[in-house]
């Protein structure tokens, strides 16, 4: 969130010159804050036009379309519009954002399977699918093996379901020289739960084409579950809310809202 304190320090700051494209400075700013994007505008809507040196806007709208935010991982659509803002000019001069009224934003994003999967095989995101242990025979006697995941792949489905496919490849050992290579793939529903839960529901988790034990698919989606509970931003002052979530064949779309009291991390 620390990029609304800069959009907003932005455009209040330059309220008061003459001659100046309050748009876009504001698009110039949030253009530096990502890494690219094809199409990206700001509009900065105001009426009165004083009332923004006393602190309030009307409503600040935000368009992107091929929005990188991270060097490896393209957003297809972003939009997003807030609702009236206040804040205090006083603390403005001090290099403070006081808010006088919470801040709210509703927001729209349309990611592409396709994008994802790029952004699953970029080299930062691969570290992270290195060294995995895990015992493929599912019962607690088994020895862990240490795998790499490879290759992994995303598809949306109609209907919220996702699929997950990769290779779990084995690393060499002494005992086994040669590395080996099994097949998985997860298939399961992606739900919201009271708008504040992305929940992975019923998995199917398959390995070379056999079922793995219900234990194990339920102890996966737990896991995955607890990452996907937005009450974990509420510690630091954010009120998320997922409103609509809809899969059709490549892409997803989410729209939501957020709330905050005040501007964090200043």
């Amino acid at each position: 969130m620390e990029f609304f304190a800069g959009l907003l320090t932005t455009v209040l700051g330059v309220a008061g010159a003459p001659g100046i494209a309050i748009d876009r400075i504001a698009t110039d700013f949030l253009r530096g804050q990502i890494v690219r994007a094809d199409t990206l505008e700001v509009r900065v809507d105001n009426a009165p036009n004083y009332q923004i040196l006393l602190g309030n806007v009307d409503r600040i709208r935000v368009a992107g379309r091929g929005v990188y935010v991270l060097e490896f991982l393209r957003i297809d659509e972003i939009d997003l519009e807030t609702d009236p803002i206040s804040i205090d000019p006083t603390a403005l001069q001090a290099g403070k954002i006081v808010l006088r009224r919470p801040l709210q934003a509703a927001a729209r994003v349309v990611l592409r399977s396709e994008d994802i999967n790029v952004a699953l095989r970029s080299p930062i995101v691969q570290s992270s699918f290195k060294n995995l242990s895990i015992d493929i025979t599912g019962t607690s006697k088994g020895k862990p093996e240490i795998f790499d995941l490879v290759n992994p792949e995303v598809t949306f489905l109609e209907g919220d379901l996702i699929l997950l496919a990769a290779t779990l490849q084995s690393q060499p050992t002494t005992a086994k020289p040669e590395p080996s290579k099994l097949n998985v793939s997860v298939k399961a529903e992606l739900k919201t739960l009271g708008g504040t839960k992305l929940q992975i529901i019923n998995p199917k988790i398959e390995l070379e084409g056999t079922p793995i034990p219900d234990k194990i698919a339920s102890a996966f989606a737990q896991g995955l579950n607890k990452v996907l509970d937005l009450r974990q931003l509420e510690a630091r002052g954010i009120t998320a809310r997922v409103l609509k979530l809809e899969f059709t064949e490549g892409k997803m779309q989410v729209i939501g809202f957020a709330k905050m009291d005040s501007i964090p991390n200043q």
